[in-house]
């Protein structure tokens, strides 16, 4: 493929999927270490929220793969029906990303918990935007 089809927004259907593929698997592996530094570092990783909540790993890898998946659905949906996809769907996924920002900087937890899920939603956010951005395609 040449560098004027690429730079048109013409990528290969199984490239998109392959690349997303990887950047969802991209984003579990920082969820996971982010977990895992900040449990390592003393982070009880419990959230009072209606009783005491514990984040577990499996908790968080959930939560990443289910946003990931939500966001590649949202992705594959402005593909369809609009004509800016990538732009329409870097200016949703960075709102929301903002938006996710608010529950865990506000969470009745310590310090190091909310450090680390900000950490991790950011770290997150770090992997999916970009990468499904670049994958996008661009009418």
């Amino acid at each position: 493929m040449s560098a004027d089809a690429r730079s048109a927004g013409r990528v290969p259907a199984g490239t998109r999927v392959r690349n997303r593929l990887i950047a969802l698997a991209m984003a579990e592996v920082v969820a996971a270490a982010t977990w895992l530094i900040g449990n390592a570092a003393g982070a009880a990783l419990t959230v009072n929220q209606n009783g005491v909540t514990e984040i577990t790993l499996a908790g968080a890898l959930v939560t990443t793969l289910f946003a990931g998946l939500v966001g590649w659905g949202l992705l594959a949906l402005l593909e369809r029906f609009t004509p800016r996809a990538r732009t329409a769907w870097t200016y949703v996924a960075g709102a929301v990303l903002l938006l996710s920002l608010f529950p865990t900087i506000l969470a009745d937890a310590t310090a190091g918990t909310r450090l680390t899920l900000t950490v991790m939603h950011l770290m997150v956010g770090a992997v999916l935007i970009p990468s499904f951005r670049r994958s996008a395609r661009e009418a």
